[in-house]
Protein backbone atom coordinates (compact mmCIF):
# COMPACT_ATOMS: atom_id res chain seq x y z
CA UNK A 1 0.00 0.00 0.00
CA UNK A 2 1.21 3.70 -0.67
CA UNK A 3 0.88 6.31 1.64
CA UNK A 4 -2.89 7.47 2.53
CA UNK A 5 -4.02 3.68 2.45
CA UNK A 6 -4.89 3.39 -0.70
CA UNK A 7 -3.54 0.21 -2.73
CA UNK A 8 -0.68 0.71 -5.16
CA UNK A 9 -1.74 0.15 -8.80
CA UNK A 10 2.20 -1.01 -9.13
CA UNK A 11 3.38 -4.43 -10.86
CA UNK A 12 6.71 -5.78 -10.68
CA UNK A 13 5.66 -6.48 -14.72
CA UNK A 14 5.31 -2.77 -15.20
CA UNK A 15 9.38 -2.83 -14.70
CA UNK A 16 9.91 -4.97 -17.67
CA UNK A 17 7.31 -2.90 -19.76
CA UNK A 18 9.10 0.78 -18.52
CA UNK A 19 12.76 -1.35 -19.89
CA UNK A 20 10.94 -2.00 -23.25
CA UNK A 21 9.16 0.84 -23.69
CA UNK A 22 11.97 3.74 -22.94
CA UNK A 23 14.75 1.13 -24.82
CA UNK A 24 12.80 2.39 -28.17
CA UNK A 25 12.69 5.82 -27.02
CA UNK A 26 9.34 6.24 -25.77
CA UNK A 27 9.36 8.79 -22.47
CA UNK A 28 8.03 8.42 -18.99
CA UNK A 29 4.83 10.38 -19.70
CA UNK A 30 3.95 7.60 -22.80
CA UNK A 31 4.80 4.94 -20.25
CA UNK A 32 2.67 5.95 -17.56
CA UNK A 33 -0.22 7.17 -20.45
CA UNK A 34 0.06 3.07 -21.52
CA UNK A 35 -0.30 2.10 -18.03
CA UNK A 36 -3.07 4.33 -16.79
CA UNK A 37 -1.30 6.19 -14.24
CA UNK A 38 0.16 9.68 -13.60
CA UNK A 39 3.69 10.97 -13.67
CA UNK A 40 2.81 12.09 -10.36
CA UNK A 41 2.24 8.30 -9.40
CA UNK A 42 5.49 6.75 -11.49
CA UNK A 43 8.16 9.20 -9.64
CA UNK A 44 6.64 8.08 -6.20
CA UNK A 45 7.12 4.47 -7.30
CA UNK A 46 10.84 5.66 -7.73
CA UNK A 47 10.89 7.41 -4.49
CA UNK A 48 8.97 4.07 -2.70
CA UNK A 49 10.44 1.27 -4.66
CA UNK A 50 14.24 0.90 -4.58
CA UNK A 51 14.09 -1.98 -7.51
CA UNK A 52 11.69 -0.14 -9.35
CA UNK A 53 13.82 3.30 -9.21
CA UNK A 54 17.06 0.83 -10.09
CA UNK A 55 15.02 -0.02 -13.03
CA UNK A 56 13.91 3.63 -14.07
CA UNK A 57 17.65 4.12 -14.55
CA UNK A 58 18.47 1.14 -16.52
CA UNK A 59 15.62 2.59 -18.68
CA UNK A 60 16.61 6.34 -18.97
CA UNK A 61 20.32 4.96 -20.01
CA UNK A 62 18.56 2.43 -23.04
CA UNK A 63 16.41 5.91 -23.64
CA UNK A 64 19.23 8.06 -24.45
CA UNK A 65 20.88 5.37 -26.29
CA UNK A 66 18.36 4.32 -28.86
CA UNK A 67 17.98 8.35 -29.07
CA UNK A 68 22.04 8.97 -29.91
CA UNK A 69 21.93 6.29 -32.38
CA UNK A 70 18.98 7.81 -33.87
CA UNK A 71 20.85 11.11 -33.76
CA UNK A 72 23.43 9.28 -35.57
CA UNK A 73 21.71 8.29 -38.34
CA UNK A 74 20.30 11.72 -39.13
CA UNK A 75 23.42 13.69 -38.91
CA UNK A 76 24.08 14.03 -42.76
CA UNK A 77 20.55 14.53 -43.74
CA UNK A 78 20.21 18.09 -44.47
CA UNK A 79 16.27 17.45 -43.92
CA UNK A 80 16.51 17.10 -40.41
CA UNK A 81 15.11 20.00 -38.13
CA UNK A 82 18.81 20.66 -36.28
CA UNK A 83 16.54 23.19 -33.89
CA UNK A 84 14.32 21.13 -33.04
CA UNK A 85 16.89 18.44 -32.56
CA UNK A 86 18.72 19.92 -30.20
CA UNK A 87 15.81 21.73 -28.38
CA UNK A 88 14.66 17.59 -27.70
CA UNK A 89 17.88 16.07 -26.67
CA UNK A 90 18.40 19.80 -24.31
CA UNK A 91 14.93 19.15 -22.93
CA UNK A 92 14.71 15.49 -22.93
CA UNK A 93 18.83 14.17 -21.93
CA UNK A 94 19.94 17.92 -20.40
CA UNK A 95 22.36 17.81 -23.48
CA UNK A 96 23.76 21.17 -23.86
CA UNK A 97 26.61 23.01 -25.47
CA UNK A 98 27.06 25.61 -23.13
CA UNK A 99 30.70 26.00 -21.89
CA UNK A 100 30.95 27.77 -18.55
CA UNK A 101 33.73 30.39 -18.27
CA UNK A 102 35.26 31.51 -14.72
CA UNK A 103 35.66 35.07 -14.81
CA UNK A 104 37.04 35.44 -11.47
CA UNK A 105 40.66 35.63 -10.39
CA UNK A 106 42.52 33.63 -8.04
CA UNK A 107 41.99 35.93 -5.40
CA UNK A 108 37.66 35.86 -6.08
CA UNK A 109 37.91 38.91 -7.35
CA UNK A 110 36.08 39.58 -10.50
CA UNK A 111 39.27 41.59 -11.82
CA UNK A 112 40.93 39.59 -14.45
CA UNK A 113 43.88 38.10 -14.77
CA UNK A 114 46.69 39.07 -17.24
CA UNK A 115 46.39 37.64 -21.02
CA UNK A 116 49.31 37.07 -22.42
CA UNK A 117 49.79 36.44 -26.55
CA UNK A 118 52.51 34.76 -27.92
CA UNK A 119 53.38 34.67 -31.90
CA UNK A 120 55.43 31.77 -32.95
CA UNK A 121 57.29 31.61 -36.14
CA UNK A 122 55.23 29.36 -38.84
CA UNK A 123 58.22 29.04 -41.16
CA UNK A 124 58.92 25.15 -41.04
CA UNK A 125 62.55 24.66 -40.23
CA UNK A 126 64.81 22.21 -42.48
CA UNK A 127 64.32 19.57 -40.40
CA UNK A 128 60.58 18.88 -40.84
CA UNK A 129 61.27 17.00 -44.17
Amino acid sequence: MMAGGRPTKYKPEHDELLIKMMSQGKSVVQFCAAIGVARKTFYEWVKLNEEFSNTFTRAKTLCEAHWETELQSMMYDNKVNAPLVKMYFTNRFNWTDKQQVDNTSSDGSMTPKQITRVIVDAKPSDSDG
